[in-house]
């Protein structure tokens, strides 16, 4: 999301420099609302909030059994040993979860600027920015982006 914030707002300086030269129709979108309202966003929510549950899950699995270790007096290094295999065997689940966060969001950056480009195209709009930068004028696309992602 960070990557197309930024691209949004690089849009709107390059907006506001074409626009001194004449460049006629800029749109904009709220970018949290289309994210919020396009009902993917809840599907991959939800795909990533059962992957982060099962890893949450073997994590404190691991810290009881960790935990009771303690509690029995192990030596140091034995405890120690034991952080160092319970870390090798969540690190891959921890890259796992990382890298479907990721995956899920660039999906949904894709979407949505294939959406924004195909109402920008209809409506004869140039140029998109995001909402929070535009300080006077554009049309704002908002809802048609949303009704195009959910159609």
């Amino acid at each position: 999301m960070k990557k197309l914030l930024a691209a949004i707002i690089l849009s709107g300086f390059l907006a506001t420099m074409a626009g001194a030269q004449g460049l006629v129709g800029m749109g904009f979108i709220d970018v949290q609302k289309v994210f919020k309202e396009y009902k993917e966003t809840s599907k991959a929510q939800g795909e990533l909030a059962k992957k982060e549950e099962a890893f949450k899950k073997e994590f404190d699995e691991s810290q009881k059994k960790l935990q009771e270790a303690e509690k029995q007096g192990k030596a140091k290094e034995d405890l120690d040993k034991m952080k160092d295999d319970l870390e090798k065997k969540l690190a891959p689940k921890r890259e796992e979860l990382l890298k479907t966060n990721e995956k899920l969001t660039i999906r949904l950056q894709q979407d949505i600027v294939k959406a924004v480009t195909t109402v920008a195209k209809k409506m004869g709009i140039e140029v998109v920015v995001d909402k929070q930068v535009v300080i006077t004028g554009g049309t704002d696309l908002t809802d048609m982006v949303v009704s195009e992602l959910n159609k």
